[in-house]
């Protein structure tokens, strides 16, 4: 149900970005920076990545009260680990069902609801190590469907591009998926706080081989 829980504030090795495409000042000065957005994160807390809720709703362990037992506990944020592929098939262009999102849906809602900041962790991270050119396709399907579906939601939402990108999912090609996959989301989300981590496993020795886009504005 929940797994471990992460101190956000103490995780210096993610670089949480707020990269703007907008020329808008008005726009600009509506969205928080991402150095406010790392103060609010606080405590944090995994939620439903290997629950059966995604399976069925009748099965789950994770209940709407959880939220609010989660802000009662003195946590700030959810994050929630996603494990989209095995709904993804490239027979229908990587699509995923409405019940899927149905269920992102009520998540987001209902965190939002209970002033929980809300994390959306793509969580393959496992998968995308593994010849991670044949995965990328699928990667950035899962950025083209959940980046719209989201862009009207409020400044606490964040989007995590990738969980600790690994093995052969190198720094090189790393810096390369990561550069598309903000693009992506750039055309819905121009000021959304985005979260980005370094390869092999977002160890800090790595920060100096991630490269990130030019428009930058933290």
């Amino acid at each position: 149900m929940m797994k471990k829980i992460i101190s956000y504030a103490s995780v210096i090795f993610l670089i949480l970005l707020l990269l703007s495409v907008s020329k808008d000042l008005t726009a600009q000065q509506k969205s928080p920076s991402a150095y406010d957005q790392n103060k609010k994160l606080g405590r944090g807390v995994n939620i439903i990545g290997y629950d059966p809720i995604w399976q069925s709703r009748d099965k789950a362990r994770f209940t709407e009260d959880h939220f609010r037992i989660i802000k009662e506990g003195g946590f700030s944020t959810v994050r929630v680990n996603i494990h989209p592929f095995r709904y993804m098939d490239q027979s229908n262009n990587y699509r995923l069902p409405q019940s899927w999102f149905d269920l992102l849906d009520w998540v987001v809602e209902k965190a939002v609801a209970n002033d929980l900041m809300v994390i959306l962790d793509f969580h393959e991270y496992n998968s995308m190590a593994d010849k991670p050119e044949t995965k990328k396709e699928i990667f950035l399907s899962f950025w083209r469907q959940v980046a719209p579906r989201y862009k009207d939601s409020p400044s606490n939402v964040l989007f995590e591009i990738l969980n600790e990108p690994n093995g052969q999912l190198t720094p090189e090609l790393w810096n390369g998926f990561l550069a598309e996959a903000l693009s992506i989301i750039r055309k819905s989300n121009p000021t959304r706080t985005v979260i980005i981590g370094p390869g092999f496993w977002n160890q800090i020795p790595h920060l100096e081989e991630l490269k990130l886009p030019d428009m930058i504005r933290i």
